[in-house]
């Protein structure tokens, strides 16, 4: 049997405005996604500091999370699926 206090819960996202989401793991804030003017997907740590633009809200997210869950500065975290 699985040790509950070892268990990480999955992220969990919600939408709080149309094209606005923030991220929380396990109690803690992880960061924000924000659709831009142009389209894109700007994700964001828990810092507000920008981690990328991603072509969808999900590489977003999945960006946001993988930042949350290593806890290093945004910049220093190579982000797959940024539009560069």
């Amino acid at each position: 049997m699985s040790d509950p206090d070892r268990a990480t819960s999955r992220p969990l996202w919600a939408s709080v405005a149309d094209g606005f989401y923030v991220g929380s793991q396990d109690g803690s804030f992880l960061g924000y996604v924000d659709r831009q003017d142009d389209g894109a997907w700007r994700a964001f740590d828990a810092a507000s500091r920008a981690v990328g633009d991603f072509s969808d809200h999900h590489r977003a997210m999945a960006a946001v999370t993988e930042i949350g869950a290593v806890s290093v500065p945004a910049g220093e975290v190579e982000t797959p699926g940024a539009i560069r």
